[in-house]
């Protein structure tokens, strides 16, 4: 091996201990738990995260569930820390204020949709209508429970009412999705995480898409060519 060659592998040794290390701490673990899962002894273990030994793919399999990561986090070179944003830098106060105020738009407009007034609905839900008149104005926060109630007399959902933009927007709805894949049956999900198959998907989605009429007949068109 030249010195060239054994420079860069010293070199990702010292770069997957950097990642393990930042894994461990995000999914906030000792290197003792670390060592217990691999079953390995905790001064090798540390020798893991300081670049001195190299763990096999099957410890690092283990990890990486343990730290509830992809495999694949390990193959890059940027930590978590990088890649998520630390919920303590994300500005509370600017985005409570904003989520209020857009929470709040949201019921008045489905109460003005259903026709209902300010006084009469918040008898209904058993508030004043200075109460509610705040809480449509973002003026409030609105408990859960009494939001609950407020969204489910008009048609809505806790679920309706979450954020999906922003980084905890974002956050959220990947986690979603994931959810939705791992529901999936084993061969569909085997389909869609493969790379090759990223055309029929593409294809799949622009399908979707078109209006019904443009589809039945590109569907007749197909028929025709067919038979």
């Amino acid at each position: 091996m030249s010195q060239r060659e054994e420079a860069a592998r010293a070199m990702r040794g010292k770069i997957l201990g950097v990642l393990l290390k930042d894994a461990r701490l995000a999914a906030g673990k000792s290197p003792a738990e670390c060592a217990e899962i691999i079953d390995c002894p905790v001064s090798v273990y540390k020798a893991y995260e300081l670049g001195k030994k190299h763990p096999s793919l099957p410890e690092l399999e283990l990890l990486a569930y343990s730290f509830n990561v992809p495999l694949t986090h390990f193959w890059g070179n940027k930590t978590i820390a990088a890649e998520h944003r630390d919920p303590s830098q994300v500005p509370a106060a600017e985005l409570h204020a904003l989520r209020h105020r857009l929470i709040g738009a949201r019921i008045r407009q489905a109460r003005l949709a259903a026709k209902l007034k300010l006084k009469d609905f918040a008898e209904e839900v058993g508030l004043t209508a200075a109460r509610l008149s705040a809480y449509e104005f973002g003026k409030k926060s609105i408990p859960v429970p009494e939001l609950d109630m407020i969204a489910a007399r008009l048609g809505l959902t806790l679920d309706d009412l979450t954020e999906r933009q922003g980084p905890v927007g974002e956050w959220d709805s990947a986690r979603r999705d994931l959810e939705r894949l791992r529901q999936l049956p084993a061969e569909l999900r085997e389909f869609v995480v493969q790379p090759a198959n990223e055309t029929y998907l593409r294809l799949a989605q622009r399908l979707s898409e078109l209006p019904a009429d443009k589809l039945r007949g590109l569907a007749e068109m197909l028929l025709d060519i067919t038979y």
